[in-house]
């Protein structure tokens, strides 16, 4: 039982950090813009 509630915090730590990493290279993307509108 135990390790059902593990495998179900680990999946959703990895959904997290998956939303993170696309926020991240949304944010990414969004400075290279505003590099862009700079120039």
């Amino acid at each position: 039982m135990k390790s059902v509630a593990f495998s179900v915090i680990s999946y959703q730590l990895s959904v997290i950090s998956y939303q993170l990493l696309g926020l991240s290279f949304k944010l990414l993307g969004l400075s290279f813009k505003l590099l862009g509108l700079s120039y």
